[in-house]
């Protein structure tokens, strides 16, 4: 379970690598007004990511340690979506 999970979290962290680096080359502001929310958090979970793997490779975190980042990852980018799609929808009406 633990080796399909960081199978799981390479390909993630390979296609959220992709998608940022698209977002980089095809939109003229990233850090557009209604674009900066979301591009900040899936930034910050692109670098949990990236810790977590550097962390299973270099120094062989397994068990409680892994999930936790994991889940810190996932959290970030659950947030990224929903919530700066609450705050345009709900809050500031856009």
């Amino acid at each position: 379970m633990e080796s399909l999970l960081f199978g799981f979290l390479w390909a993630g962290w390979i296609l959220l690598t992709a998608s940022l680096v698209s977002g980089w080359l095809f939109l003229e502001n990233m850090f557009a007004q209604h674009l900066v929310h979301r591009t900040l958090l899936s930034c910050l979970a692109w670098i949990v990511f990236a810790v977590l793997l550097w962390g299973r490779h270099r120094l062989g975190w397994r068990g409680h340690k892994a999930i936790r980042w994991t889940l810190a990852g996932f959290c970030l980018l659950m947030l990224a979506y929903f919530g700066s799609k609450l705050v345009r929808e709900y809050i500031l009406h856009i």
